[in-house]
């Protein structure tokens, strides 16, 4: 029976990077003002935990940064795996996370201004002090077009990523929380 189990949670795993490649490409093709690409993992991690979710996070930035793994793109994998950290913190306790409606819509809420903290304070980092080593950078376009404008107005140049990401990830954390939590309420069933 344990085995059975494991297979399909390494289904619904593979399932969900598939689908986080997915809707990060359609919101990349839209152009829309979120990444859309941890709807799964999130969704993976209500239903299965901790491991299932970090091995998706994982296993989607190797898959978005192709065959020739771009290190600097890779780093934001962790961006990912906190997102799933904070997730997981919030819902683990599944007696509290559905004791109400209403203590389930704080939970998510809770996961929605957390994991936009740390997703944000990390990427600003990394772009802050790793992008600086690298001569081929890929860019949230967005982001760096508004944190080139802040960076002209004497902000530091960890403010000047930070600032713009914030409200951009806010949306996509909000996007992704309450979809995944959707989808996640009908697996359970």
């Amino acid at each position: 029976m344990k085995s059975n189990k494991f297979a399909f949670t390494g289904l619904l795993c593979l399932l969900a990077l598939l689908l986080n490649i997915a809707s990060a490409m359609l919101a990349s093709a839209l152009k829309l003002p979120a990444f859309l690409d941890t709807i799964f993992t999130v969704a993976i991690t209500f239903y299965a935990g901790l491991i299932p979710g970090i091995i998706v996070a994982t296993l989607l930035r190797c898959a978005m940064t192709g065959s020739e793994i771009f290190l600097y793109d890779f780093l934001y994998g962790i961006c990912g795996i906190l997102i799933v950290i904070a997730s997981w913190l919030f819902s683990r306790n599944k007696k509290e996370f559905h004791f109400s409606r209403r203590v389930t819509l704080l939970y998510l809420l809770i996961i929605v201004f957390f994991s936009t903290f740390v997703s944000s304070f990390s990427a600003s980092a990394l772009d802050t002090f790793i992008r600086p080593l690298f001569e081929k950078v890929s860019g949230f376009s967005a982001i760096d077009d508004i944190s080139l404008v802040f960076q002209k107005m004497n902000f530091s140049v960890f403010l000047s990523y930070l600032l713009p990401r914030i409200p951009i990830t806010l949306l996509d954390r909000c996007i992704c929380t309450f979809a995944a939590y959707g989808i996640y309420s009908r697996l359970r069933k």
